[in-house]
């Protein structure tokens, strides 16, 4: 008597429906006798785009008998032009004419012939006296000019 082999299937895969099992080994053979016509298998190779080569000549030979002409390229338009304001004019240099101090100290002080009245405390004839420029108060003398600008002072000329 031969001694029976216990059955091997149910202690391996206890949980799994029986009906289930033929369609396992049937899905790993099918897999694997497919997998070298998968390797096989290469996507075809698109080529030239028609079919009969002797059009493909033709074309080539037309393409190579003709004349390059070359398109001519319009240039792009040009911006218009950027409206700038023109740079406002140097302001024009201020004149100091000429003082006269009164004995209280007042003084009238003309500058572009317009008269100013102000106090001089301590003032000598022929001495600098400060300007209001719209710059900053500068130091000038009756006949010299004042550049607003940069408060540069000129003597009369």
């Amino acid at each position: 008597m031969t001694p029976r082999r216990p059955d091997l299937l149910p202690a391996l895969l206890p949980a799994w429906p029986r009906r289930l099992l033929p369609a396992l080994v049937f899905g790993a053979l099918a897999g694997t006798a497919m997998a070298p016509a998968a390797a096989q298998y290469t996507e075809p190779a698109l080529g030239r785009l028609f079919t009969a080569p002797d059009e493909r000549l033709r074309i080539d030979r037309d393409r190579a008998s003709a004349p390059a002409v070359a398109t001519p390229v319009e240039p792009a338009p040009a911006p218009p032009p950027v409206a700038t304001a023109p740079p406002p004019p140097p302001p024009a240099p201020i004149r100091f004419t000429g003082v006269v101090r009164r004995s209280d100290g007042r003084a009238t002080v003309w500058i572009d012939n317009e008269a100013r009245e102000t106090v001089l405390r301590r003032y000598r004839p022929g001495s600098a006296i400060p300007v209001d420029t719209p710059g900053g108060r500068v130091l000038a003398k009756p006949g010299q000019s004042i550049d607003p600008g940069d408060g540069t002072v000129q003597d009369a000329r």
